[in-house]
């Protein structure tokens, strides 16, 4: 039996790397493989398995991250693991068995100046010593294990690059439900929205401004959801400054059960990131039938391909002109919503995780 001690710290954390962690645990523990996960997690998981041992770390997630090295070697010496896998960008050397660490993306090193200067000098020094002990790294889409190497002088042979998966339950929602969804939470009959973690990447000033330079010749209000990240003057900033503030909503962190309902009842997705080391959110629209308009950086061309109309985010006349176009091009949106759904079902978490699990099996054999 492999025994494998994976770390469950951003379970919970509203973000990517929560996500991904949970996904690929529900499924590693429905593998028929012979294998046993110690997860320490603040946060508790709705599954439960004999496969899955979860140690409860304090639900303050400062406490936790101070006291996160000495716990790990704690359960480490307890488990006595055959491998360990940090499942988000950084960990700490534990003990003489394979570790593998799966890094998502280097916007940290690429454009420092997004993020607070404590996160900036955690990453940079935790993330460089993480993959100098790693045996193997997982990344995201090609694009993010070139900026690996190119940051790290590593062979590329240490990389695998998986894909992630979309959750089961971002699906097209009936026309009842949306309405219910729409009353609840006070929505306009006709949308375009944005999901994701509010932060300066995310880039969601450009998107309230070329909105609001079209917002006169479209019905399609601007609805803007997500956990507030950091640096979010801008935003503010760009709300207060629009002649149609009126018709922007925001409406914070939406829980699973209500987000695909109003991904799936919005006219268009749009996603105008400057950097992704994949980009979930707009597969996950693509898979309840929303057209997506996408930023051509980072990641987002590999992952999406032509099944998004990409647009150069620094462009504002070309983001109001492709929304227009979309908005106004009901015959187009259809074929989209269609081809996308079929493309999205392509990603799924059981290929995440086999795939996974091939690695796991790379360090075993040759450690």
């Amino acid at each position: 039996m492999t025994r494998i001690l994976l770390n469950g710290f951003q379970i919970g954390n509203l973000s990517g790397t929560g996500r991904y962690t949970e996904e690929l645990i529900k499924v590693l523990i429905n593998i028929p493989e012979k294998l046993h996960i110690l997860l320490p997690a603040s946060k508790s998981l709705s599954i439960s398995s004999d496969k899955l041992t979860v140690k409860h770390l304090p639900n303050n997630r400062y406490i936790t991250r101070f006291l996160q090295s000495f716990l790990l070697k704690k359960y480490f010496k307890e488990f006595q693991p055959d491998i360990v896998h940090y499942p988000a960008t950084y960990g700490y050397k534990l003990g003489d068995v394979p570790h593998i660490t799966t890094v998502h993306d280097l916007a940290f090193l690429e454009n420092p100046h997004w993020f607070p200067i404590h996160y900036q000098w955690f990453y940079k020094k935790r993330v460089e010593e993480t993959i100098k002990f790693s045996q193997r790294i997982i990344t995201d889409s090609f694009f993010s294990g070139k900026e690996i190497q190119k940051h790290y002088s590593i062979d590329k042979d240490k990389i695998d690059v998986i894909y992630l998966g979309v959750s089961d339950f971002f699906k097209p929602q009936t026309q009842q439900q949306i309405e219910m969804i729409k009353n609840k939470y006070k929505l306009p009959p006709k949308y375009v929205l944005y999901a994701g973690t509010l932060e300066p990447r995310k880039n969601i000033p450009s998107l309230i401004e070329a909105w609001s330079n079209i917002a006169n010749k479209i019905h399609n209000d601007l609805v803007i959801i997500g956990r507030a990240g950091w640096k979010t003057d801008t935003i503010e900033q760009s709300i207060n400054k629009s002649k149609y503030k009126e018709r922007i909503h925001r409406l914070g962190y939406i829980s699973d059960k209500d987000l695909p309902v109003i991904i799936s009842g919005a006219d268009i997705f749009i996603y105008l990131s400057f950097y992704e080391g994949f980009g979930l959110p707009p597969l996950e629209a693509m898979s309840c039938g929303t057209p997506v308009i996408a930023s051509n950086c980072g990641s987002l061309h590999e992952i999406l391909g032509d099944k998004a109309l990409l647009v150069d985010p620094y462009n504002i006349q070309q983001i109001a002109e492709s929304i227009y176009y979309l908005c106004e091009d009901n015959t187009k949106r259809q074929e989209m919503s269609q081809n996308g759904i079929v493309y999205a079902n392509n990603f799924t978490w059981e290929k995440t995780a086999q795939k996974t699990l091939e690695t796991y099996k790379k360090c075993l054999d040759k450690y």
